[in-house]
């Protein structure tokens, strides 16, 4: 291991206990490239292992009957937000934090919310923000290229409907998530809704990722994972020229050049 390497795994408990990615990097004082550069350079070792909680959880790789169930502060509640004023600090976490965890190098991310009376495709045709990413692995021939789309909920809109929206959007994208405003303060009364948008959520294979503070990846989980498919090229083609604008449109044909 490299000095840096050492100093970050030896922050993480030997017993096999979780710990949040944002607490070691507290913990170290790190900046943000310089804290997932090491931790994923550590887990390509496999001496970490990852799971999934509030920030993103890891821990060291040891017998499975010594690992402990994942320990997690909870966030402080929060006050009732507008939808509208969840984007900006949730886009400002998943392009610091969440394409991180996701080892994501080659991203673009746009806010396809914002853009007023444009038509973008008819109803349920326009995410609240995207993410588009080409990714290159090393056992894999070729480049994948990934459009992965976010419907923003505040805890005052929870339902079903969110879910349903999402499946929309993914006509013509990889992936989909519903992102959830949670309060704890509100989780109890949400409960039954969450339980319906899990269900739901399973069963077509969107994404839910519930926050309790949307701009500190520490008060984030994804609680459902979802499933990747192959829309129809020429509809994730229309997709992408109805939603982005054109300088984002030519920074994704660089990718392919």
């Amino acid at each position: 291991m490299t000095a840096d390497e050492q100093e970050l795994f030896d922050r993480v408990p030997p017993d096999g206990t979780y710990v949040t990615n944002p607490e070691i990097q507290r913990q170290l004082g790190w900046d943000t490239t310089r804290y997932w550069t090491v931790r994923n350079s550590i887990i390509d070792q496999n001496l970490l292992a990852v799971a999934r909680g509030r920030g993103g959880l890891v821990c060291r790789v040891i017998a499975p009957a010594s690992a402990a169930v994942p320990q997690v502060a909870t966030p402080q509640a929060q006050p009732s937000i507008r939808e509208e004023d969840l984007y900006q600090p949730v886009a400002a976490v998943l392009t610091s934090e969440w394409v991180r965890e996701k080892r994501l190098e080659r991203w673009l991310l746009h806010t396809t919310a914002r853009q007023g009376r444009r038509e973008t495709g008819g109803r349920w045709s326009r995410p609240d923000l995207v993410v588009v990413t080409q990714s290159v692995y090393p056992y894999v021939p070729g480049r994948h290229f990934d459009v992965i789309t976010f419907e923003v909920k505040s805890k005052d809109a929870i339902d079903v409907t969110a879910v349903y929206e999402a499946l929309a959007h993914r006509r013509a994208a990889t992936k989909a998530y519903v992102l959830l405003h949670v309060p704890d303060a509100d989780a109890e009364g949400l409960e039954y809704a969450l339980t319906e948008v899990y269900s739901e959520a399973k069963k077509h294979g969107i994404g839910v990722i519930i926050f309790n503070q949307p701009g500190d990846f520490s008060g984030w989980e994804e609680t459902v994972e979802p499933l990747r498919q192959e829309p129809d090229p020429r509809r994730l083609n229309d997709f992408l020229a109805n939603q982005f604008e054109a300088g984002q449109l030519e920074s994704m044909l660089r990718w392919f050049r």
